[in-house]
């Protein structure tokens, strides 16, 4: 994960593991903190994360990757039930 303190990042997020619906819920959920670019790129969802608020108090990538994989177990919980 980078460090918290810088303005942009850019994550790799596996396909596996992470739903696109879920990542695009998450961008949604905080495009108040930061602008969000999603691309595929072979097994991953590349997510480049720009002008991250930096008054915002926690770790806005940390907690952005969260919330995906949060929702992601929730999509798919639903989707098998």
């Amino acid at each position: 994960m980078p460090p918290s303190n810088l303005d942009s990042a850019t994550v790799k997020l596996h396909r596996g593991l992470y739903a696109e619906e879920a990542i695009a819920d998450a961008a949604a959920t905080f495009a108040d903190f930061a602008k969000f670019a999603v691309r595929a790129d072979g097994e991953h969802h590349v997510v480049e994360i720009t002008n991250i608020d930096g008054e915002v108090e926690g770790d806005v990538v940390a907690e952005f990757c969260n919330f995906a994989l949060a929702n992601t177990a929730v999509q798919r919980k639903r989707d098998h039930a």
